[in-house]
Protein backbone atom coordinates (compact mmCIF):
# COMPACT_ATOMS: atom_id res chain seq x y z
CA UNK A 1 0.00 0.00 0.00
CA UNK A 2 1.31 3.72 -0.53
CA UNK A 3 0.25 7.09 -0.61
CA UNK A 4 0.35 9.66 -3.19
CA UNK A 5 1.33 13.26 -2.18
CA UNK A 6 -0.36 15.73 -4.64
CA UNK A 7 0.21 19.37 -3.56
CA UNK A 8 -2.27 21.78 -6.02
CA UNK A 9 -2.55 25.60 -6.74
CA UNK A 10 -4.28 26.99 -9.44
CA UNK A 11 -3.92 23.78 -10.89
CA UNK A 12 -7.45 23.30 -13.08
CA UNK A 13 -5.29 23.20 -16.55
CA UNK A 14 -3.78 19.86 -16.01
CA UNK A 15 -4.81 18.30 -12.30
CA UNK A 16 -7.34 15.88 -14.09
CA UNK A 17 -4.57 14.50 -16.18
CA UNK A 18 -2.67 14.07 -13.08
CA UNK A 19 -5.44 12.68 -11.02
CA UNK A 20 -6.33 10.59 -13.57
CA UNK A 21 -2.73 8.87 -14.23
CA UNK A 22 -2.70 7.84 -10.98
CA UNK A 23 -6.27 6.45 -11.22
CA UNK A 24 -4.73 4.04 -14.01
CA UNK A 25 -1.83 2.79 -12.22
CA UNK A 26 -1.35 -1.24 -12.63
CA UNK A 27 -1.42 -1.27 -8.73
CA UNK A 28 -4.53 -0.61 -7.71
CA UNK A 29 -3.36 -0.63 -3.33
CA UNK A 30 -3.36 3.28 -3.15
CA UNK A 31 -4.68 6.27 -1.60
CA UNK A 32 -4.06 10.24 -3.24
CA UNK A 33 -3.88 12.69 -1.15
CA UNK A 34 -4.48 16.32 -2.88
CA UNK A 35 -2.99 18.73 -0.68
CA UNK A 36 -4.66 22.40 -2.07
CA UNK A 37 -2.91 25.76 -0.82
CA UNK A 38 -5.72 28.07 -1.18
CA UNK A 39 -6.62 27.24 -5.23
CA UNK A 40 -8.83 30.32 -6.43
CA UNK A 41 -9.90 28.44 -10.02
CA UNK A 42 -11.53 25.74 -10.52
CA UNK A 43 -9.25 23.55 -9.09
CA UNK A 44 -11.26 22.11 -6.33
CA UNK A 45 -14.32 21.60 -8.10
CA UNK A 46 -12.20 19.04 -10.30
CA UNK A 47 -10.83 17.37 -7.77
CA UNK A 48 -14.25 16.75 -5.87
CA UNK A 49 -15.67 15.50 -9.48
CA UNK A 50 -13.37 12.84 -9.48
CA UNK A 51 -13.35 12.39 -5.44
CA UNK A 52 -16.88 11.48 -6.27
CA UNK A 53 -15.71 8.71 -8.60
CA UNK A 54 -13.15 6.72 -6.64
CA UNK A 55 -13.24 6.95 -2.83
CA UNK A 56 -8.83 6.44 -3.10
CA UNK A 57 -8.66 10.00 -3.70
CA UNK A 58 -8.98 12.37 -0.02
CA UNK A 59 -8.59 16.31 -0.43
CA UNK A 60 -6.66 18.57 2.02
CA UNK A 61 -7.69 21.98 2.34
CA UNK A 62 -4.17 23.90 3.98
CA UNK A 63 -4.02 27.24 2.97
CA UNK A 64 -0.10 27.05 3.99
CA UNK A 65 0.99 29.34 1.19
CA UNK A 66 4.19 27.13 1.37
CA UNK A 67 4.90 24.03 -0.86
CA UNK A 68 6.90 22.17 2.16
CA UNK A 69 4.35 23.01 4.67
CA UNK A 70 1.66 21.68 2.62
CA UNK A 71 3.11 18.63 1.58
CA UNK A 72 4.06 17.53 5.26
CA UNK A 73 0.55 17.68 6.44
CA UNK A 74 -0.11 15.18 3.68
CA UNK A 75 3.08 13.21 4.60
CA UNK A 76 1.08 13.22 8.27
CA UNK A 77 -2.22 12.39 7.20
CA UNK A 78 -1.24 9.79 4.92
CA UNK A 79 -2.33 6.00 6.23
CA UNK A 80 0.40 3.91 4.01
CA UNK A 81 4.03 3.12 4.78
CA UNK A 82 5.52 4.60 1.36
CA UNK A 83 5.20 7.98 0.04
CA UNK A 84 4.94 8.74 -3.63
CA UNK A 85 5.59 12.54 -5.14
CA UNK A 86 3.80 13.62 -8.15
CA UNK A 87 2.72 17.12 -8.87
CA UNK A 88 -0.47 18.37 -10.00
CA UNK A 89 1.08 19.09 -13.75
CA UNK A 90 2.64 16.02 -13.82
CA UNK A 91 1.61 12.42 -15.37
CA UNK A 92 2.93 9.05 -13.83
CA UNK A 93 2.96 6.23 -16.15
CA UNK A 94 0.81 3.60 -15.77
CA UNK A 95 3.22 0.87 -14.04
CA UNK A 96 5.14 3.35 -12.33
CA UNK A 97 3.44 2.49 -8.45
CA UNK A 98 4.04 -1.25 -9.34
CA UNK A 99 7.15 -0.99 -10.79
CA UNK A 100 8.77 1.27 -7.58
CA UNK A 101 7.03 -0.99 -4.85
CA UNK A 102 8.03 -3.90 -6.00
CA UNK A 103 12.22 -2.54 -6.22
CA UNK A 104 11.09 -1.71 -2.71
CA UNK A 105 10.29 -5.25 -1.87
CA UNK A 106 13.12 -6.77 -3.37
CA UNK A 107 15.44 -4.60 -1.50
CA UNK A 108 14.54 -3.13 1.66
CA UNK A 109 17.68 -1.13 2.42
CA UNK A 110 16.74 1.63 0.02
CA UNK A 111 14.81 3.84 1.80
CA UNK A 112 14.24 6.35 -1.66
CA UNK A 113 13.16 5.04 -5.19
CA UNK A 114 13.30 7.78 -7.96
CA UNK A 115 13.15 7.22 -11.67
CA UNK A 116 14.14 8.63 -14.94
CA UNK A 117 11.51 11.50 -16.18
CA UNK A 118 10.35 12.52 -19.45
CA UNK A 119 10.28 16.22 -20.29
CA UNK A 120 7.27 17.44 -21.67
CA UNK A 121 5.50 20.43 -22.95
CA UNK A 122 2.17 22.05 -22.27
CA UNK A 123 0.41 19.94 -24.36
CA UNK A 124 2.22 16.94 -23.52
CA UNK A 125 4.38 16.80 -26.05
CA UNK A 126 7.86 14.78 -25.35
CA UNK A 127 10.75 16.82 -25.22
CA UNK A 128 13.81 15.09 -23.52
CA UNK A 129 14.47 12.03 -21.32
CA UNK A 130 16.11 12.99 -17.86
CA UNK A 131 18.41 10.31 -16.84
CA UNK A 132 19.74 11.16 -13.20
CA UNK A 133 20.45 9.41 -10.30
CA UNK A 134 22.24 6.39 -9.01
CA UNK A 135 20.89 3.20 -10.50
CA UNK A 136 23.46 0.74 -8.94
CA UNK A 137 23.98 0.32 -5.32
CA UNK A 138 28.13 0.75 -6.16
CA UNK A 139 27.08 4.38 -8.08
CA UNK A 140 25.27 5.59 -4.84
CA UNK A 141 28.14 4.36 -2.77
CA UNK A 142 30.42 6.02 -4.96
CA UNK A 143 28.61 9.52 -5.11
CA UNK A 144 28.25 9.68 -1.50
CA UNK A 145 31.58 8.46 -0.01
CA UNK A 146 33.36 11.16 -2.56
CA UNK A 147 30.55 13.64 -1.16
CA UNK A 148 29.07 13.94 -4.52
CA UNK A 149 25.33 15.47 -4.66
CA UNK A 150 22.76 13.27 -5.58
CA UNK A 151 20.24 14.60 -8.51
CA UNK A 152 16.66 12.70 -8.54
CA UNK A 153 14.12 14.43 -9.82
CA UNK A 154 11.38 15.08 -7.44
CA UNK A 155 8.12 14.07 -8.96
CA UNK A 156 9.71 10.76 -9.52
CA UNK A 157 10.19 9.66 -6.03
CA UNK A 158 8.71 7.61 -3.21
CA UNK A 159 10.55 7.37 -0.09
CA UNK A 160 9.53 5.85 3.64
CA UNK A 161 7.14 7.47 5.32
CA UNK A 162 8.23 7.05 8.97
CA UNK A 163 11.98 8.02 8.27
CA UNK A 164 10.28 11.42 6.64
CA UNK A 165 8.16 11.98 9.87
CA UNK A 166 10.95 11.28 12.20
CA UNK A 167 13.17 13.93 10.23
CA UNK A 168 10.72 16.78 9.90
CA UNK A 169 9.65 16.18 6.36
CA UNK A 170 10.52 18.66 4.02
CA UNK A 171 12.40 21.99 5.31
CA UNK A 172 10.67 24.95 4.63
CA UNK A 173 13.63 27.01 5.07
CA UNK A 174 14.88 25.27 1.45
CA UNK A 175 11.48 25.96 -0.71
CA UNK A 176 12.34 26.14 -4.24
CA UNK A 177 14.93 23.17 -3.21
CA UNK A 178 12.80 20.95 -0.23
CA UNK A 179 13.01 17.93 -2.55
CA UNK A 180 16.74 18.24 -2.87
CA UNK A 181 17.35 18.56 0.38
CA UNK A 182 15.31 15.90 1.87
CA UNK A 183 16.42 13.66 -0.26
CA UNK A 184 20.34 14.49 1.46
CA UNK A 185 19.01 14.21 5.10
CA UNK A 186 16.75 10.39 4.32
CA UNK A 187 20.35 8.76 2.76
CA UNK A 188 21.67 9.01 6.36
CA UNK A 189 19.35 6.04 7.13
CA UNK A 190 20.09 4.20 3.61
CA UNK A 191 20.79 4.29 0.04
CA UNK A 192 18.62 6.06 -2.51
CA UNK A 193 18.17 4.31 -6.09
CA UNK A 194 16.14 5.02 -9.21
CA UNK A 195 14.70 2.66 -12.03
CA UNK A 196 16.49 3.69 -14.92
CA UNK A 197 13.52 4.25 -16.91
CA UNK A 198 11.11 6.63 -17.40
CA UNK A 199 8.02 7.00 -14.96
CA UNK A 200 6.89 10.10 -14.69
CA UNK A 201 6.17 12.88 -17.66
CA UNK A 202 7.91 16.01 -15.87
CA UNK A 203 6.05 19.09 -17.34
CA UNK A 204 7.82 21.74 -18.41
CA UNK A 205 5.70 25.25 -18.86
CA UNK A 206 4.63 28.50 -17.00
CA UNK A 207 6.72 32.10 -17.42
CA UNK A 208 9.58 32.80 -15.80
CA UNK A 209 10.69 32.65 -12.14
CA UNK A 210 12.69 35.32 -10.65
CA UNK A 211 16.19 35.77 -10.75
CA UNK A 212 16.45 36.39 -7.29
CA UNK A 213 15.03 33.06 -6.79
CA UNK A 214 17.33 31.10 -9.22
CA UNK A 215 20.41 33.11 -7.00
CA UNK A 216 18.54 31.81 -3.64
CA UNK A 217 18.22 28.06 -5.00
CA UNK A 218 22.07 27.89 -6.16
CA UNK A 219 22.99 29.25 -2.73
CA UNK A 220 20.49 26.48 -0.99
CA UNK A 221 22.24 23.98 -3.09
CA UNK A 222 25.67 25.40 -1.85
CA UNK A 223 24.54 24.70 1.60
CA UNK A 224 23.81 21.01 0.80
CA UNK A 225 26.72 20.44 -0.77
CA UNK A 226 29.04 22.03 1.93
CA UNK A 227 27.15 19.90 4.57
CA UNK A 228 27.52 16.79 2.99
CA UNK A 229 31.24 17.40 3.25
CA UNK A 230 31.16 18.47 6.36
CA UNK A 231 29.45 15.12 7.67
CA UNK A 232 31.73 12.94 5.45
CA UNK A 233 34.57 14.89 7.42
CA UNK A 234 32.86 14.91 10.81
CA UNK A 235 32.89 18.21 11.11
CA UNK A 236 29.88 20.57 12.54
CA UNK A 237 28.15 22.76 10.19
CA UNK A 238 26.40 25.87 10.71
CA UNK A 239 22.97 26.50 10.52
CA UNK A 240 21.71 27.39 7.00
CA UNK A 241 20.40 30.82 8.07
CA UNK A 242 23.62 31.83 8.93
CA UNK A 243 25.34 30.34 6.09
CA UNK A 244 23.11 32.88 4.16
CA UNK A 245 24.47 35.59 6.88
CA UNK A 246 28.11 34.58 5.54
CA UNK A 247 27.11 35.25 2.23
CA UNK A 248 25.69 38.23 2.29
CA UNK A 249 28.48 39.73 4.24
CA UNK A 250 30.92 39.15 1.53
CA UNK A 251 32.18 41.80 -0.99
CA UNK A 252 30.10 44.02 -3.44
CA UNK A 253 31.66 42.50 -6.29
CA UNK A 254 31.53 38.52 -5.31
CA UNK A 255 27.86 39.64 -4.68
CA UNK A 256 27.50 40.63 -7.71
CA UNK A 257 28.89 37.83 -9.45
CA UNK A 258 26.84 35.76 -7.57
CA UNK A 259 23.64 37.50 -8.77
CA UNK A 260 24.95 37.41 -12.28
CA UNK A 261 25.69 33.85 -12.53
CA UNK A 262 21.94 33.46 -10.81
CA UNK A 263 20.46 35.64 -13.95
CA UNK A 264 22.46 33.70 -16.43
CA UNK A 265 20.98 30.28 -14.97
CA UNK A 266 17.60 31.38 -15.07
CA UNK A 267 17.86 32.82 -18.65
CA UNK A 268 19.16 29.34 -19.52
CA UNK A 269 15.91 27.88 -17.76
CA UNK A 270 13.43 30.33 -19.61
CA UNK A 271 15.06 29.36 -22.67
CA UNK A 272 14.02 25.92 -22.21
CA UNK A 273 10.28 27.06 -21.04
CA UNK A 274 10.03 29.62 -23.96
CA UNK A 275 10.99 26.87 -26.37
CA UNK A 276 9.29 24.19 -24.94
CA UNK A 277 6.25 26.25 -25.43
CA UNK A 278 6.77 27.52 -29.14
CA UNK A 279 7.71 30.94 -28.37
CA UNK A 280 10.96 31.16 -30.36
CA UNK A 281 12.13 34.85 -30.39
CA UNK A 282 11.58 34.78 -26.83
CA UNK A 283 13.83 31.93 -26.31
CA UNK A 284 16.31 33.28 -28.68
CA UNK A 285 16.53 36.72 -26.51
CA UNK A 286 16.97 34.45 -22.99
CA UNK A 287 19.62 32.67 -24.52
CA UNK A 288 21.35 35.39 -25.52
CA UNK A 289 21.01 37.13 -22.01
CA UNK A 290 22.63 33.61 -20.65
CA UNK A 291 25.56 33.03 -23.44
CA UNK A 292 26.40 36.88 -22.23
CA UNK A 293 26.13 36.62 -18.73
CA UNK A 294 28.05 33.43 -18.23
CA UNK A 295 29.43 31.75 -21.18
CA UNK A 296 31.40 29.32 -19.14
CA UNK A 297 27.92 28.00 -17.49
CA UNK A 298 25.60 28.06 -20.54
CA UNK A 299 27.72 27.38 -23.84
CA UNK A 300 28.43 23.49 -22.34
CA UNK A 301 24.68 22.87 -21.80
CA UNK A 302 23.57 24.55 -25.14
CA UNK A 303 26.41 21.99 -26.72
CA UNK A 304 24.91 18.92 -25.17
CA UNK A 305 21.81 19.72 -25.87
CA UNK A 306 22.42 20.32 -29.40
CA UNK A 307 24.50 17.26 -29.70
CA UNK A 308 21.27 15.20 -28.12
CA UNK A 309 19.32 17.02 -31.21
CA UNK A 310 21.65 15.89 -33.68
CA UNK A 311 21.87 12.56 -32.06
CA UNK A 312 18.01 11.85 -32.09
CA UNK A 313 17.89 13.06 -35.59
CA UNK A 314 20.36 10.71 -36.78
CA UNK A 315 18.35 7.45 -35.21
CA UNK A 316 15.23 8.84 -36.61
CA UNK A 317 16.91 9.74 -40.27
CA UNK A 318 18.46 6.12 -40.23
CA UNK A 319 14.97 4.17 -39.11
CA UNK A 320 13.34 5.76 -41.32
CA UNK A 321 16.06 4.62 -44.30
CA UNK A 322 15.59 1.06 -43.47
CA UNK A 323 12.25 1.16 -42.82
CA UNK A 324 12.12 2.14 -46.50
CA UNK A 325 14.94 -0.20 -47.91
CA UNK A 326 12.52 -3.12 -45.80
CA UNK A 327 9.51 -1.87 -47.56
CA UNK A 328 10.87 -1.65 -51.02
CA UNK A 329 12.34 -4.97 -50.26
CA UNK A 330 8.90 -6.38 -49.35
CA UNK A 331 7.35 -4.72 -52.43
CA UNK A 332 9.36 -6.70 -55.05
CA UNK A 333 9.04 -10.10 -53.06
CA UNK A 334 5.34 -9.50 -53.88
CA UNK A 335 4.74 -9.06 -57.33
CA UNK A 336 6.93 -6.20 -58.03
CA UNK A 337 8.37 -5.35 -61.20
CA UNK A 338 11.78 -7.66 -61.87
CA UNK A 339 14.89 -6.50 -62.68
Amino acid sequence: MISIVMPSYNSAEFIEQAIESVRAQTLPHFELLVCDDGSTDGTLDIVRRLMGQDDRIRLLLNNCRNISLNCNIGIREARYPWIARLDADDVMHPNRLELQVRAAEQDPSVVLWGSHARLVNRKGLPLRTLRTGPATQEEFESKRSAGDLLVIQGPTVMFRRDLALEIGGYDPFFNSAEDFELLHRLVAFGPARVLPVALTDYRVHGGSVTSGKAAHQIRLIRYISARNRAVLAGRAICPPEEFMRILDSAPAYVRLLEWIDGMARQNYRNASIHNAERRTFRAVLCLAAALALNPFFSLPRLGKRIGRSLAVRSRSTLHSARRRITEAIHAGGNGGPAH
